[in-house]
């Protein structure tokens, strides 16, 4: 069953990574006045592709000559997550749409496949934050031990106490949900998970042979930590990493559900626009979306139960001997 999950979870990180090329109402590349475009990667980049009759790719491409000199390819999808179907509005699942449409009718496929990149956003970026800061304070506790290590600890203990789900709806509310402000918010109040995991793995670790031979050879502490000590907790920072990752999706996703979202094309926000019309016949405006967070969620799990059952290499006898 976490075989499935753990599956499943690649699938997911796999239509994160190219389902806005995918399914959206710009073309991949196209061919305009003789000059080449390629608007699916410049709506991605922050940018707005506009056709160059100034209105909807998708327009122009229907409206184009067929045997004239400009051309575009469009994904093999083409609908858009902000495209209208006024006439397919709430529409069950069809030939038309395989996951039907929402209430302002739009594509619930498509959209389902640009939150899944929202969520991919959100999570590497709290996970990157999160093991950077964690790393960074959780290996100066472990290594330098005494008063300094002392004074860490309650400063981790500090922000562990914070709810991550508090602390977000109020920065949120404050400040705006940005995509920058929720990864930001997620990785001050999730750090504490990697620096404990670090300092405690270092405090059994920096008796050990190799580490003091390190230090015998005048190794500093940044050298010694980045370069012979991390290697290995390449285990547990994986753990922990998953089960961040996992929580920084259901923040995110609760953030959306409750309107202070990073991004109107979250999973958050279907299940937010289907919780209106959920004993109305739509099932699957909040189905679909709400099976795409409990899988990824639970494979997410998963994969943190499978790396857990790895043993770490600082614990492998060979490893030991060889050091």
């Amino acid at each position: 069953m976490r075989s499935i999950a753990t599956g499943l979870l690649a699938l997911v990180a796999l239509l994160a990574l190219v389902g806005p090329f995918l399914a959206n109402d710009v073309p991949l590349v196209a061919r305009v006045d003789g000059r080449w475009r390629f608007p699916a990667f410049e709506s991605q980049g922050g940018g707005f592709a506009s056709a160059p009759d100034g209105g909807a790719w998708k327009d122009w491409w229907l409206t184009r000559p067929v045997d004239g000199p400009d051309f575009a390819v469009m994904p093999p999808w083409p609908h858009g997550p902000f495209e209208v179907h006024a006439r397919a509005v709430l529409e069950g699942p069809s030939r038309a749409h395989p996951l039907g449409v929402d209430d302002s009718g739009r594509d619930q496929l498509t959209r389902l496949l640009h939150g899944a990149r929202t969520a991919l956003l959100v999570a590497l970026g709290a996970v990157v934050l999160s093991v950077t800061i964690g790393v960074a304070i959780g290996g100066l506790a472990g290594l330098a031990g005494g008063l300094v290590d002392a004074v860490l600890l309650r400063v981790i203990e500090l922000f562990a106490s914070f709810p991550a789900l508090l602390i977000a709806l109020a920065c949120a509310s404050l400040f705006g949900g940005s995509l920058l402000a929720v990864v930001v918010v997620l990785a001050i109040v999730q750090w504490t998970q990697v620096a404990r995991v670090v300092r405690g793995e270092l405090l059994s670790l920096r008796s050990r042979p190799f580490v003091e031979a390190a230090r015998g050879f005048g190794i500093g502490p940044v050298p010694l930590l980045l370069r012979h000590v991390l290697p290995q907790l390449r285990g547990p920072l994986a753990v922990t990493s998953a089960f961040i990752a996992a929580d920084a999706i259901q923040v995110e996703s609760a953030l959306s559900f409750l309107g202070l979202g990073a991004s109107s094309v979250s999973w958050g926000a279907m299940l937010d626009a289907g919780r209106a019309h959920a004993f109305s016949g739509a099932w699957h405006a909040w189905f679909f979306p709400g099976l795409a967070l409990a899988v990824t969620v639970v494979g997410l799990h998963g994969l943190a139960n499978r790396l857990g059952r790895i043993p770490s290499r600082a614990l492998r006898p060979e490893s030991a001997a060889c050091r």
